[in-house]
C-alpha cells in the first residue's frame, strides 16, 4: 500500500495557488499517494501596494519585509482559520493529521508556519520559503505544543530583496528559544525565488515527513 501524504500549499502576496502547481512534479516523491492542493488568497486591500486590491492572506505595511515588519494579528488569525478548515476536511478524508504538510513562498510561507504552529494535533511537516515568522517575540504564548517536534524546512535566497534574508536566522532563533528546534534551514543563491535545488530539497523534505 503507497504511503500516503497531503500538501497544502500557500501562494505569495498578488500570486494564485496554480502558479505553484509545477512543485507538485519537480518535488519528486516516488511511492508516495500524494495530495497537492493551491488555495487561493482572498482579493483584499493590501497596504504596501497603496491600498490597491490584490490577493492576500494578511496585511503587509512596507516592502521590503524585514524585522521591524508590522504584524496583523485579526488577518492572520482569520487566514489560519481557513487553513485549520482545510486540514480538517483532509482528516475527515481520512488522512491523520501527521499526513499532512502545510507549506507556502514569501507571504505563504509566513502564513504557513502560523497556520502548522497553532494547530491542536502534530501535522507532518512545515515548508517555509522566503518567508517570515511573525508574532515571533510571543511565539511561546500562541503557539501549540502539539507541534513541537513537526519538522520544519526554511529555505531563504540570500541575496532576497523582498523579504530580507535576515528574518531567516532571526525567525529560527525565535523557534528554538520557544524550544521548536527540528529546523532544517537551507540558503541558495538566488533573490526573492526559489531554485530547482531548493525545489528537489523540499521533495527530499516530503519524504521524510512520511509514515510508512
Amino acid at each position: 500500500m503507497a504511503v500516503k501524504l497531503a500538501v497544502i500549499w500557500i501562494h505569495g502576496l498578488g500570486d494564485r495557488g496554480s502558479s505553484w502547481r509545477g512543485l507538485e512534479d519537480d518535488a519528486e516523491l516516488p511511492g508516495v499517494k500524494a495530495k497537492w492542493m493551491f488555495p487561493d488568497a482572498p482579493t483584499v486591500p493590501v497596504t504596501c501596494n497603496g491600498g490597491a486590491r490584490s490577493t492576500s492572506w494578511f496585511d503587509i505595511e512596507d516592502i521590503p519585509v524585514t524585522q521591524d515588519a508590522k504584524d496583523y494579528p485579526k488577518d492572520i488569525e482569520k487566514s489560519v482559520t481557513r487553513i485549520h478548515a482545510m486540514v480538517g476536511d483532509l482528516e475527515k478524508e481520512g488522512y491523520a493529521s501527521n499526513e499532512i504538510v502545510i507549506g507556502g513562498f514569501s507571504q505563504g510561507g509566513a502564513m504557513a508556519l502560523q497556520a502548522v504552529l497553532r494547530y491542536p494535533k502534530p501535522l507532518a511537516g512545515v515548508c517555509c520559503c522566503s518567508g517570515w515568522l511573525m508574532m515571533r517575540d510571543s511565539v511561546g504564548t500562541w503557539a501549540n505544543g502539539a507541534n513541537k517536534d513537526t519538522p520544519i524546512f526554511w529555505g531563504h535566497g540570500r541575496s532576497d530583496n523582498v523579504v530580507v534574508f535576515a528574518l531567516q536566522q532571526i525567525g529560527v532563533a525565535a523557534l528554538s528559544e520557544a524550544n521548536f528546534t527540528k529546523v532544517t534551514a537551507k540558503d541558495y543563491a538566488t533573490m526573492h525565488s526559489t531554485t530547482d535545488q531548493e525545489h528537489r530539497d523540499i521533495g527530499a523534505f516530503l519524504a521524510g515527513t512520511c509514515k510508512a
